[in-house]
């Protein structure tokens, strides 16, 4: 056998399998690459849309671009990181989810924007620092924005001195992309939910869903009650206006003893926090918008004593509620056992569900064992619950232990139970109602109520510290909406992993994890000077 040119063939045929190889790899790679498919191998498949997300998004009447103009670097404060992290693994689930409309993504970097010039020209993008949604038209909403040039050393020394991380902080806060925040081992805020799905569905649902003309909640005025654009922390409803626009409803004041009938644009009537009865001409308002144009109605009243100056049960709105199976006492509820229940200023603690057919609107809760933070609370209770008219329900009660004391102004303090005239616990604190159609089983377009025993449930205090409180007016606005599909659509729970080290410690972490591929470069030297060697 002649052995003249094997070694030369050898390298020849070794040269092929290497280009063969780095073929093979190309070609895997750029098939791969045009292959639009995720996995999601989080626990709770965090990064997965959910089956609402996917049908709101079979309604959407434009494609959609999502625009990130936030720089991707170790520079960000820490919490835009994380915040960009997840951004990015939930926005390829959109991307790549398929809708009849597309969804686009794109990471625009202002300030060095060659390979973006196309759509910084298209929607003529000059800000730093926003994740906005726009469509082709140019609708757009801006889902985030901070400002990085605060909290530098170039400050005024007339303002509090803020760092860029600080400001990031709040920013992120504000946006509501994150919630239940729980302080860390450093004594730091960190998230543990995150609610990007549920915020960017909504931004894409207000620019290229189908137009609602109704979409305007009305608080009402003219009789002492919480104003929208109140910012005071215990008795402003500006958190409650947030979450309202937050869903694509817009908010707005009315006084209804100026107009003979609601607006053709009004979504609901919100009466947060009356002080003063409603006369005949606005109770007539009321009744014929919910009952004759399917309005939406919420109710968040506080208990009064009856030496006050109201001369008419639950602000002269006892008729109208009754006309959804709805009785609102003049009564005040006491919790003598329960920990959680303050008898001086009457916070609570609410908990308490019906397990027995529990309504849409509670679940979440229950599952999740969210509790409701209240003041001082009236009875809000169901009377007819099997009426051919409407279908009413009891959603959030106090604990067993107490009751609702009638009279209470005139009580003895702390009361005792007058078994005739109060009404035992478990004594129900929120109700909804729902006009029934003449189908059996459908109630979506139809009137609907929800009444609260407790106005500031709503207020801006405990929508911003309570998750409870956040859940229960979140679902109870997407009930009204006629958007249940919504309510399975919460927030994903975070997975946090944090390894704190010195640097000594990192030292001596980074030479153990050296020591493998050294070790393996090591014997591949001595393996193949003995090669030689034989």
């Amino acid at each position: 056998m002649d052995f003249k040119h094997s070694k030369r063939n050898k390298k020849r045929e070794t040269w092929i399998t290497i280009g063969l190889l780095i073929s093979l790899f190309i070609g895997v790679n750029f098939m791969i690459s045009k292959i639009n498919y995720t996995i999601d191998l989080s626990e709770n498949l965090n990064y997965t849309l959910s089956d609402e997300t996917k049908i709101r998004l079979g309604k959407m009447t434009t494609p959609v671009d999502i625009i990130i103009t936030i720089p991707n670097n170790n520079k960000q404060p820490k919490i835009i990181q994380k915040l960009l992290h997840d951004l990015d693994l939930i926005l390829n689930a959109f991307k790549y989810n398929n809708s009849k409309k597309k969804i686009s993504v794109y990471k625009v970097n202002i300030d060095a924007a060659r390979n973006n010039t196309k759509i910084i020209q298209k929607y003529n993008l000059t800000e730093r620092n926003v994740i906005l949604a726009i469509t082709p038209s140019g609708k757009k909403k801006i889902l985030f924005r901070y400002n990085d040039l605060e909290g530098t050393n170039n400050f005024d020394s007339s303002k509090t001195f803020r760092s860029k991380d600080s400001l990031a902080r709040d920013s992120v806060w504000e946006s509501g992309f994150y919630q239940n925040w729980r302080e860390s081992t450093n004594s730091v805020l960190e998230p543990t939910e995150f609610r990007g799905e549920e915020i960017i569905l909504q931004s894409i649902i207000e620019i290229a869903g189908e137009p609602d003309i109704r979409n305007v909640a009305y608080f009402t005025r003219g009789h002492g009650e919480g104003s929208p654009s109140d910012v005071n922390s215990q008795n402003g409803f500006s958190e409650l206006r947030r979450i309202l626009e937050e869903r694509n409803i817009k908010v707005s004041t009315i006084d209804l003893s100026t107009i003979e009938s609601m607006p053709i644009d009004a979504k609901m009537i919100i009466i947060a926090s009356p002080k003063a009865t409603f006369q005949d001409q606005e109770i007539s308002i009321i009744r014929d918008f919910i009952n004759i144009n399917s309005g939406r109605l919420i109710v968040a009243i506080d208990p009064v004593d009856e030496i006050s100056n109201i001369d008419r049960p639950a602000f002269g709105l006892r008729e109208v509620l009754k006309e959804w199976g709805i009785r609102c006492h003049d009564m005040l509820v006491h919790d003598p056992k329960e920990q959680n229940f303050d008898i001086f200023t009457g916070d609570y603690s609410l908990k308490t569900y019906s397990t027995e057919n529990p309504h849409k609107i509670a679940k979440s809760l229950m599952e999740k064992g969210y509790s409701v933070q209240s003041n001082r609370i009236r009875p809000v209770e169901v009377f007819n619950k099997s009426s051919k008219d409407y279908s009413a329900s009891e959603i959030l009660f106090s604990s067993r232990s107490s009751w609702a004391v009638s009279s209470w102004a005139n009580r003895a303090f702390p009361p005792q139970k007058n078994e005739l005239l109060d009404l035992n616990g478990p004594v129900p604190i929120v109700s909804v109602s729902e006009r029934k159609k003449f189908q059996p089983n459908e109630y979506n377009q139809n009137g609907k109520i929800a009444v609260l025993g407790c106005s500031k449930i709503l207020s801006n205090k405990r929508l911003k510290e309570y998750s409870g409180n956040r859940q229960l007016i979140q679902n109870i606005i997407y009930w009204l909406k006629g958007e249940e599909l919504m309510l399975n659509l919460s927030p994903k729970k975070l997975a946090v992993f944090k390894l704190a080290l010195n640097k000594s410690e990192f030292n001596k972490l980074l030479y153990v994890i050296l020591i493998i591929p050294v070790g393996i470069a090591i014997v591949g030297v001595f393996v193949s000077w003995l090669r030689k060697e034989l």
